[in-house]
Order: C-alpha cells, then sequence, then structure tokens
C-alpha cells in the first residue's frame, strides 16, 4: 500500500514538473514577429490595437512608414534599427492588398468581350485619343474599367489597333 501511494505521488509530481517546465520554457511557445514585439513596446503604449487595426486594408507602405515617422516625431520611443521591421509588421499584417497588375490584351478580354467579339471591338484602327473617347463612352454605358485599368487599355489599343 505504501509502495502505491509512493509510486502515486512520484508520478505526480513527475507530471506536475513535466507540465510546469513546457508551459514556463519560452522555446515552447511560437516566436513573435520582431515587428510586433516592437509595435507591442513602442505603439501600444499611446494606443490601443484597435487604433492600429482600423486602417487595415487602407495603407500601402509608404503611408505606415509616414506613419511610423509621425509617431517618432511626435515622441514615439523608437530606435533607427526598429523602424523597418515595424514598418514591415505594420504592412504585413495591416497593409493594403495591391491588384496584381493586369495586361491589356486581358484586360480587354474580360472587359469589352461582355458585349461585344473582339473583332467588333478592335476593328476600326483609331488613335489614342479616339480609343480615350469610346473607352470613356462605354464606361458610361456601365463598363466596368478604372482610372489605372483606363490606361493600360488604352496603351494597348493603340498600340496594337492603332491608327497608323
Amino acid at each position: 500500500m505504501i509502495r502505491k501511494t509512493s509510486l502515486w505521488i512520484i508520478a505526480t509530481f513527475a507530471v506536475a514538473s513535466i507540465s510546469y517546465g513546457v508551459t514556463q520554457n519560452p522555446a515552447a511557445q511560437a516566436p513573435q514577429d520582431p515587428g510586433q514585439v516592437i509595435l507591442n513596446r513602442a505603439c501600444t503604449v499611446c494606443h490601443t490595437l484597435s487604433e492600429v487595426t482600423k486602417f487595415k486594408g487602407y495603407w500601402g507602405r509608404d503611408q505606415w512608414a509616414d506613419l511610423v515617422r509621425t509617431m517618432r516625431a511626435d515622441g514615439a520611443q523608437l530606435k533607427d534599427d526598429e523602424v523597418t521591421p515595424l514598418v514591415d509588421y505594420l504592412f504585413k499584417t495591416y497593409g493594403k492588398v495591391e491588384a496584381p497588375a493586369v495586361d491589356g490584351k486581358k484586360l480587354l478580354e474580360t472587359t469589352c468581350t461582355g458585349c461585344h467579339d473582339l473583332e467588333t471591338a478592335t476593328g476600326t484602327k483609331r488613335t489614342k485619343s479616339d480609343w480615350e473617347e469610346v473607352i470613356g463612352r462605354m464606361i458610361g454605358r456601365g463598363a466596368s474599367v478604372d482610372d489605372a485599368q483606363f490606361a493600360i487599355l488604352v496603351d494597348y489599343l493603340t498600340k496594337n489597333f492603332g491608327a497608323q
């Protein structure tokens, strides 16, 4: 009986020691991104994390860098070598996702062929200003083309289907 009790106590202490060691061992925890560590140390002194996350998806890398420069000028305790990891982390975690570049041919095929066949859309040779006018008119009729796509499409059409 004493032997069973002794074994039970030893086993209990062994399991408890192992469990305590695992929870107290920093190597067992997932490492944090250095930028996240800097954010938690330097930024959350004055701001809540929701103050940062509210800009998720709105700012590109340059805007995050400007914000960090402004905060340093306002007294944020950041060393020079902490700026880049912080900006990298903010952009990677909360930055604006840039749309991949689209080539003109793919844009023509996806935007114009909803209403026109390719021969109709490109059958007439036009000058750059003519293509700008045509595409502008199509946008007025509901074609989904933003400003960046407009320029890409005009350049593609002018290069490949422009008046000589």
